[in-house]
């Protein structure tokens, strides 16, 4: 239970149990009693190997291949923490020697160590019946599903290379709209509590007239249109992977009483067309596109979008809905 609460596993006993069990097996397999040595001081080797694996596959965020290099995440991660949390290029360079890793790699390991910290506690500490401290999770889930893990980290992993895609401009007005660090993705920055003392704070997200005036431009309404732009470019990008589904819409007429918008499925180039009267309780599908046809609902998808979302002083002319 000591290890479970120490590495914050707590809605993984079982599994841990399970490990710890397997390291003593393999210990038994390898131990020789002729060497000298007690078999509770051999097996300790073994049970840290095992726990530190399976704790590197359960973490999000990196993939880990072996114990080696997970230890060397940790290593990095505490000379990041000894170093006041810099991303700059001398401490990076300072870690990557420390490491004895490059500079990319360095910069990528930090990120990936950045990212499996980003993770919220769900637990009820109390004292048990013998006066021990342990912890309930109050989400408990006593399932093992490695599937879920694998596709959270799978749809991450494409996340961020739809926003790596887009230039350097959205990538940093994204950033600092959302409240994250643009290079390595952390959502904490450095700064001086009233002592003069090193503190970490969470990044606060920025308005976009204060956008606007951080990257000179004309007004926040720009911002919006820059940030939300890139937005729609991410969730195209990750449309074309099949990584998600969504309705483009783009306007084609409008009068004072109704507006008639083409759609489109994951990006494909097939447009159906959705008339709507304003202030009518239903759509009018003009033409289908050839998904729907198949079973689909994007045409429900983008005309309740149409009829909730449009009215005579509020017409959007191009919006990218997720699915």
């Amino acid at each position: 239970m000591e290890t479970v609460q120490e590495t914050a596993m707590q809605g993984h006993f079982a599994d841990l149990k399970q490990s710890y069990v397997f390291s003593i097996y393999k210990a038994l397999q390898k131990y020789d009693i002729s060497a000298g040595v007690s078999f509770l001081i051999f097996k300790e080797h073994y049970v840290k190997n095992e726990i530190d694996k399976y704790i590197s596959t359960m973490r999000t965020g990196y993939s880990v291949q072996s114990v080696d290099e997970y230890r060397t995440l940790r290593k990095a991660m505490a000379l990041y923490a000894k170093y006041e949390y810099k991303f700059d290029d001398n401490t990076i360079s300072i870690i990557s020697a420390e490491i004895g890793r490059s500079i990319k790699d360095t910069k990528e390991i930090i990120r990936a160590g950045i990212d499996s910290t980003h993770y919220t506690d769900f637990y009820r500490k109390y004292a048990d019946e013998d006066g021990e401290i342990t912890a309930e999770d109050v989400t408990v889930d006593t399932t093992s599903n490695p599937e879920r893990l694998f596709f959270k980290q799978w749809q991450a992993e494409a996340l961020f290379a739809a926003y790596e895609a887009l230039d350097y401009r959205e990538r940093s007005m994204v950033a600092d709209h959302l409240g994250f660090c643009s290079e390595c993705y952390g959502i904490y920055e450095l700064s001086k509590d009233e002592n003069g003392n090193s503190v970490k704070l969470l990044r606060k997200g920025k308005a976009y007239i204060d956008l606007a005036a951080e990257h000179t431009l004309s007004s926040p309404d720009t911002a919006f249109q820059i940030v939300n732009g890139a937005y729609d470019k991410m969730l195209i990008e990750l449309a074309i992977d099949e990584y998600i589904h969504i309705a483009e819409l783009r306007l084609t007429s409008a009068d004072n009483n109704s507006v008639t918008y083409e759609y489109c499925a994951d990006h494909n180039n097939d447009w159906g067309k959705i008339h709507y009267t304003f202030g009518e309780d239903d759509y009018d599908v003009k033409r289908y596109i050839y998904a729907d046809r198949k079973g689909d609902f994007f045409f429900a998808t983008a005309g309740e979008w149409i009829m909730h979302n449009t009215g005579r002083k509020h017409i959007p002319k191009y919006m990218v809905i997720s699915l």
